[in-house]
């Protein structure tokens, strides 16, 4: 038997520190590393599921060439001199333009991003900017303080009031979870504020409701009765914000009566939550992911930032508007890993609209060769059927995986290792500050590979002399080296045990400036007008939802696809899996179509339709069709089938909450 410390590769707000039992290369267990002072006390059923998925006979274990009579083994030397043909042609015709590198968070580790140093060496490549989950409310964040940073989750216990807004921690944070009951234990009121009656609102003090993509507006309609009754932290306002008039001028047009129309909530209900979050401080908000993904959703971040500032709810323990928590990834050499001293080209889209630039944007040159990592986009990007055929052009696609997802079905398949079968690098930006080494544990099956191996045999395929040969220890060690500096901590400290970040803020901008322009909150934001967007935090409708057209043509429901409990987008949703999809409907939406529990349903948008078994639910609002995401094709229910490529008002954000959608018994 032999025991060794990891962590959770998995995009993940928690990110847990394991305890991996090894006998005869054999994962026997993974437990929580107690080291870990966030983590250490359990972990989740999607982190036990690592050993069945590293067993699993289904794992890709060696290169896959697709011909006319299917796919066939092809050796590695074979296998990578054909993947450096078709990146030398299309250099050679075109330039590193048509080169597409799509990559996204199917692995946490620290060296898969020096994919993008490879493609750097290579002259550049096309490549995206913004992201499906998050980047609407880094942006907003960005703008309202200059970086996106949160509370320590110990720091709840300051609060006197919680708000969770549009955030499910009981099924996606789960050690989140253990803080926010403690806190109201120790007197902290909670609230959460949620279209769906999930299992966190069942813990709630008061679950508030209110209509999809209208909390922009019911927070500037708290911020209007704020504003009017004086509940305002005059010094704060005075002293560490800017912009405050032009937007005090603005919120004079949503008093609560106003709200309450474009929300669904009693007037009471607005007028009593902004008294209580004015008057119950320290207030802490936790936002969460479901708010960003409507059209309208940056500016949604911005006004609920703003609600803090008014209440002087920023950089006092127990507050804050925490959202993402970038405080490990300035001491991490990005620069390294982006390659940016060979100043490559770039040609960039916006991720969400990958079929349309494909289609329309991307011609001068045309993308002669994808390669595809840590991703599969054919099932959790917008508009799938669009993407479908916008990949069916692209003349040569690779792609390094574990299994034969949708994306996978490619030209050119690279069997890729998990994470106990490589050496890596492991930190958070979405919750605690805690860094963690991953050593290679077991071998990996068959002819498995590292992707930083791939790319340092392609390179030297390639003649990319830009491209590091080092061994990945010594990679690691130089792409923490400004952590080394500035903190004093070595790669040989992180491989004794998980490390939280020394002087990590546990209450962010308490002392000091913001990292804005002018070093103050910013109500008011230059930057985002500079860049296309409005400087004040403005609510719109959001464009589905509220699109008469698609009501006339039957479209009438919202369709919302969440994260469930048991997985992270589409890794656990393996071909063979006993769990099928569900379609979740409210009992009467369901009588008003003739559906019963156990009925199969097809749901239909605009774009493509699923099917799947119907499950009643009182907790599913009445106009709302529910189906969790992250099912593959051969499930029925890839949901994706049904929402768009549209992007968010801000960050190049996939929209996919902002979807409309039909039933009916099949």
């Amino acid at each position: 038997m032999k025991v060794y410390r990891t962590a959770c590769p998995l995009n993940c707000w928690d990110q847990c520190s394991f305890i991996v039992t090894v006998k005869d290369n054999t994962v026997i267990s993974i437990e929580p590393d107690p080291a870990q002072k966030i983590t250490g006390r359990f972990i989740c059923a999607k982190g036990r599921k690592h050993i069945s998925r590293l067993r699993r006979p289904d794992r890709l274990t060696v290169p896959l060439v697709k011909t006319a009579s299917g796919f066939q083994p092809i050796p590695w030397p074979e296998a990578l001199a054909l993947a450096a043909s078709k990146i030398k042609e299309a250099l050679n015709r075109y330039g590193p333009l048509s080169l597409l590198h799509y990559y996204d968070s199917g692995h946490g580790g620290l060296l898969k991003n020096i994919e993008s140093r490879f493609f750097s060496a290579l002259g550049g490549c096309t490549v995206h900017k913004g992201s499906l989950c998050w980047s609407a409310g880094l942006a907003a964040q960005t703008y309202d303080f200059g970086a996106a940073l949160s509370h320590a989750l110990d720091d709840l216990y300051n609060s006197r009031l919680i708000i969770i807004w549009g955030r499910n921690p009981a099924a996606t944070a789960r050690h989140q979870l253990p803080f926010i009951l403690k806190a109201r234990q120790k007197g902290a009121r909670l609230v959460v504020i949620d279209p769906l009656h999930t299992a966190t609102a069942a813990l709630a003090d008061e679950h508030i409701s209110p209509r999809p993509a209208s909390d922009g507006a019911l927070a500037l309609g708290m911020a209007h009765l704020i504003i009017k009754e004086k509940l305002l932290d005059e010094a704060f306002i005075r002293e560490r914000s800017s912009g405050f008039a032009a937007y005090r001028k603005m919120v004079e047009d949503y008093p609560p009566e106003k709200v309450a129309a474009i929300t669904g909530l009693p007037v009471g209900q607005i007028i009593g939550l902004a008294r209580l979050y004015a008057t119950t401080g320290p207030a802490a908000i936790l936002l969460g992911y479901g708010l960003q993904r409507h059209s309208n959703s940056g500016n949604t971040i911005r006004a609920i930032d703003a609600l803090a500032a008014l209440t002087g709810n920023i950089g006092v323990p127990g507050g804050g508007v925490s959202y993402a928590n970038f405080q490990v990834a300035p001491y991490i050499d990005s620069s390294l890993l982006e390659g940016e001293d060979l100043k490559p080209q770039r040609r960039y889209y916006p991720k969400p609209c990958l079929a349309a630039a494909l289609q329309h944007q991307l011609k001068d040159p045309p993308v002669q060769v994808a390669y595809i990592s840590r991703a599969n986009p054919l099932t959790q990007v917008g508009d799938s059927a669009a993407l479908k055929q916008a990949f069916a052009a692209i003349p040569f696609k690779i792609v390094s995986e574990l299994f034969m997802t949708d994306t996978a079905a490619a030209d050119l398949v690279l069997p890729c290792t998990a994470f106990l079968e490589e050496e890596d690098l492991y930190y958070n930006s979405m919750s605690h500050c805690y860094l963690n080494y991953g050593p290679k544990i077991i071998d990996p099956p068959g002819q498995c590979r590292h992707e930083y191996e791939i790319m340092q045999a392609l390179a030297r395929e390639l003649g990319a002399t830009g491209f590091p040969q080092l061994p990945a220890e010594e990679l690691l060690a130089k792409l923490i080296l400004p952590l080394t500096r500035e903190k004093g901590i070595t790669l040989q400290q992180l491989k004794a045990g998980p490390l939280l970040l020394p002087g990590a803020k546990a209450v962010p901008w308490r002392h000091g400036p913001f990292a804005t322009a002018d070093g103050k909150f910013n109500f008011y934001a230059p930057a985002a007008e500079n860049e296309g967007g409005t400087a004040l935090p403005h609510y719109q409708a959001p464009r589905e939802l509220s699109n008469s057209r698609l009501h006339q043509q039957g479209y009438r429901y919202w369709f919302v696809t969440p994260h469930p409990a048991d997985s992270i987008h589409s890794a656990h949703r393996l071909p063979g899996e006993a769990k099928r999809p569900r379609v979740y409907l409210s009992p009467q939406l369901a009588e008003e179509h003739g559906l019963a529990q156990g009925d199969r349903a097809r749901v239909s948008s605009p774009r493509g339709f699923l099917e799947a078994e119907v499950s009643l639910s009182p907790k599913i609002p009445p106009a709302t069709v529910m189906v969790y995401e992250g099912w593959w094709e051969h499930s029925g229910a890839a949901v994706n089938n049904l929402t768009s490529g549209e992007l968010t008002d801000l960050g190049n954000q996939a929209a996919l909450y902002d979807c409309l959608c039909k039933i009916e018994k099949v």
